[in-house]
């Protein structure tokens, strides 16, 4: 790593960040950890104020438990929530956005930063979308680059970098300067891959998890308990989109097909079915399992039998 780009990163002093769902509520704790100014911004009205308080119940026992070294109310006290895109991104030195999964999204919502500050370094959190399919909506794409993001970051503790074909070497230096600045394994995708690393891999996992189940050879927790026994974990493919959330899960797969047009790709059924009934995973309480206490959350899972994970505590 250049000095260079650790002085350029060092210079990234106030970080707007765009989107206060789970994970830009964890980009924002993230960054202002590193002692950094956040600006936090929502368009639906009180969602920034109330990712606080989600923040600090979700990082409290992670803090308690020794996982994470933070000061949590200085921590806290760093990341701002603003009513306004143009007062988080005015005087913004980085923006990372963290909005839904959805192309024209994102597209408006660079283009209105743009406008506002054209400025500053820019980052989308996309898991499937290339910074390529943004970079004609703003001024200097030269400045613009995926960083991918991920959930529980105190046990997925790095970050995905991406280009997005006129990202300047610059840029590159500086934002992997800037992920390793958060305490972050940063990976460097090598020109452009749909998926990243990581997501691309996921996806085959994901998608023939949903088409075992669809056609009827196993149920979600079927899959599930194969998964963790086979690779001694403690969850799987089912347990992690219910966690990622399946609205998301659903706007990356239809993202697929809609370039493709393959129909493999075609996305499943039973997660349409979930979304559409508000079943969305951990965040509502149901999705393909029922939260607060799935199945592989209990004592013995995943060797333990349905028969005694279904009966009383």
């Amino acid at each position: 790593m250049s000095e260079t780009a650790l002085n350029a990163s060092a210079d990234i002093m106030t970080v707007a960040v765009i989107g206060a769902g789970t994970l830009g509520a964890q980009i924002a704790a993230m960054t202002a950890a590193s002692g950094r100014d956040v600006l936090l911004f929502d368009v639906v009205d009180g969602a920034a104020v109330a990712s606080i308080d989600r923040l600090r119940a979700m990082l409290e026992p992670v803090v308690a438990g020794g996982n994470l070294d933070w000061d949590l109310d200085a921590v806290l006290n760093r990341i701002e929530p603003v009513a306004t895109l143009a007062r988080a991104v005015a005087d913004a030195h980085l923006v990372i956005e963290a909005v839904r999964e959805n192309l024209a999204t994102k597209r408006a919502l660079f283009a209105e930063i743009d406008a506002i500050n054209s400025h500053p370094l820019l980052a989308t959190n996309s898991s499937s979308i290339p910074s390529s399919k943004l970079a004609d909506v703003v001024s200097d794409p030269g400045k613009l680059v995926n960083l991918h993001f991920f959930s529980a970051f105190w046990s997925r503790a790095c970050v995905e970098l991406m280009g997005c074909g006129q990202t300047t070497g610059e840029t590159m230096a500086t934002m992997a300067a800037f992920g390793q600045s958060l305490g972050l394994f940063t990976a460097v995708v090598r020109g452009e891959s749909k998926g990243f690393i990581v997501n691309r891999i996921w996806r085959a996992v994901k998608r023939e998890s949903l088409a075992v189940v669809d056609q009827g050879h196993a149920d979600p927790e079927d899959v599930d308990r194969l998964w963790a026994f086979f690779w001694g974990i403690d969850y799987g493919p089912f347990g992690m989109m219910d966690h990622v959330g399946l609205d998301v899960i659903a706007d990356i797969e239809d993202s697929y097909i809609a370039v493709s047009h393959d129909p493999t790709d075609v996305p499943s059924p039973a997660l349409h079915a979930l979304v559409d009934a508000g079943h969305l995973g951990e965040k509502t309480g149901s999705g393909f399992y029922e939260y607060p206490n799935p199945p592989f959350r209990k004592p013995g899972w995943p060797r333990s039998s349905k028969r005694s994970l279904d009966e009383p505590d």
